[in-house]
């Protein structure tokens, strides 16, 4: 390494503290390896917001979907065992596995490479067989193995298959057959509160109806047990750069293979592309493979109720990184910023620089977004200054951090419930929606039209639920039609399908459905979304 460590170590922990003010994260711990041993760990901020806790490089963190490749490693043992056959139908497994559909028998393999054509699923009850169960009321949408939609009721199902075949728990089975042999002695299969005390605290944002802005207050997050298959791994950051040496060492751990070289290769192959902008490349079994500058990249991104992780590896370079936090925020680009100053460091090349705090509202292509719009719900002025955009509305200026392509927060209390989504036409922006607000730019040929109309019944408003996962979102009449709002997300369209139901999603091939009743004085007062369970309408906007 041409570059000094501790400099890498160092430069790698000034972009941790960059990314955590930036994104309001409370909590973080990061850790590098290489095939042999660990490089550093670090924490930072606090495990608890209320109690002022350092958070500590010990803590225990809910890894979420970073456990899928935890559950394809045991199918495959599995399989090289005889016991079981990865592209045999789940039917053969669980007979009352049932889902609505005209295509061909959905296997294990689609399960493991979320092509199934099934639903996402949320977590609308805590329980893997509720959950599996449940999908008799969903409906396949297109052929198992031609269309990447990522689930996480598969996994459930998957996990249940694993536990038939092999007449023990997800937890003993990933104890003795993963963790144990990788010498991961400090990690908890499953989430029980037995070792709740062990946890950082998870946190999530006191106002959970509109998107997060640093600065925001927090609460601690719901709490739940789980023992499921698609995320309920609890590990320390140590432990999981000792997973990393597995992965890296292509299956071999300190105590004996994991698994042979030929399932390694099974585990790792690109299946199909990942094409729903979470995840970039290709998924395999549980990973995700991709290439950078010809360095073949393997990982996997977690998510769970105020927790988030992100686990990357180099198998060219031999370096692996997993970075875990407990609140909002991005782990993922601590851990791509940490493998780009490796690998510099490596070459003997200038290590990256870290974002100056002054410039997170600097924006390239400032300029795409300039002019004036307007709408039935009054003006808004764009402008650009030195590189940054401002709002100017009522007389009132305020600025727009960028938030995504195309998307952007406006500092500003009238502002506060919904992101700024500017559309293209042609590449050229020409509309700006907030919420259920349209404004049309000036010149650009398109008209003011008001909200489109929904046949004899109202739709939208605010819904809730008690699902921890999704607590609440918001449905809205635009010009081309119904949208669907998460809190912390841009709209998805709402695709009409009859009667009462429609499509979330542009998509034709997507299973994801929700279904509006309660139909009284012809507004909906409730809704039921895929996998998510039932919504009421609320009292707020």
């Amino acid at each position: 390494m041409g570059v000094d460590p501790v400099e890498v170590r160092d430069r790698i922990a000034e972009f941790a503290d960059y990314s955590m003010w930036k994104r309001g994260t409370p909590g973080l711990v990061v850790g590098v390896t290489d095939r042999d041993k660990t490089l550093f760990t670090s924490a930072k901020g606090l495990s608890c917001v209320a109690g002022r806790q350092p958070m500590l490089a010990d803590a225990l963190f809910q890894i979420g979907s970073t456990s899928k490749s935890f559950t394809c490693m045991v199918a495959l043992q599995l399989a090289e065992e005889g016991v079981l056959d990865i592209h045999a139908p789940v039917k053969r497994y669980l007979p009352w596995f049932s889902v609505k559909s005209r295509y061909s028998d959905i296997t294990l393999h689609h399960l493991m490479t979320h092509t199934a054509g099934i639903i996402v699923g949320s977590d609308a009850t805590p329980t893997s067989w509720t959950e599996t169960w449940d999908l008799r009321d969903t409906e396949a949408t297109c052929e198992p193995g031609t269309y990447y939609h990522y689930s996480n009721s598969g996994y459930k199902a998957l996990g249940l298959a694993l536990e038939t075949v092999t007449g023990i728990g997800y937890d003993r089975m990933i104890r003795e057959r993963i963790l144990e042999p990788a010498g991961m002695r400090s990690t908890e299969p499953v989430i029980t509160n037995g070792i709740r005390e062990r946890l950082a605290v998870a946190h999530q944002p006191l106002n959970d109806d509109r998107p997060f802005r640093r600065g925001d207050p927090l609460c601690p997050a719901p709490w739940f047990e789980g023992d499921f298959a698609d995320g309920s791994i609890c590990a320390p950051v140590e432990d999981m750069l000792a997973y990393i040496r597995v992965v890296l060492n292509k299956g071999e751990a300190p105590w004996g293979r994991l698994m042979s070289s030929d399932s390694f290769r099974r585990m790792t192959t690109p299946y199909i592309e990942t094409d729903d902008n979470a995840y970039p490349g290709d998924y395999g079994y549980g990973l995700v493979i991709e290439s950078v500058d010809g360095h073949r990249y393997i990982g996997h991104q977690g998510r769970m109720v105020g927790y988030y992780s992100s686990m990357l590896t180099d198998m060219d370079a031999g370096i692996g990184i997993m970075a875990m936090i407990n609140g909002p925020g991005d782990p993922e680009e601590t851990v791509r910023f940490a493998m780009d100053a490796f690998r510099k460091a490596g070459a003997g090349d200038a290590l990256p620089d870290v974002p100056s705090r002054k410039d997170i509202y600097l924006i390239p292509d400032a300029s795409d977004y300039t002019g004036t719009f307007a709408g039935p719900h009054g003006r808004l002025d764009i402008e650009t200054r030195e590189g940054e955009l401002r709002v100017i509305t009522d007389g009132h200026e305020s600025p727009l951090e960028p938030m995504g392509r195309d998307l952007f927060l406006a500092d500003d209390p009238a502002f506060d419930l919904f992101f700024m989504e500017f559309k293209r036409r042609d590449a050229s922006v020409d509309r700006v929606h907030h919420g259920g607000h349209t404004y049309v730019k000036n010149g650009s040929g398109r008209s003011s039209d008001p909200p489109a109309g929904s046949t004899t019944v109202r739709y939208d408003g605010h819904y809730r639920s008690h699902n921890p996962w999704v607590s609440n979102f918001r449905v809205v009449r635009r010009p081309e039609g119904l949208v669907l709002i998460p809190p912390d997300r841009e709209s998805v369209p709402l695709v009409h399908l009859g009667d009462n139901v429609f499509r979330i999603g542009a998509d034709e091939r997507s299973p994801e459905k929700i279904a509006f009743g309660g139909i009284i004085n012809g507004v909906a007062t409730s809704a039921t979304v895929s996998g998510e369970g039932r919504f009421g309408r609320a009292f707020t906007p």
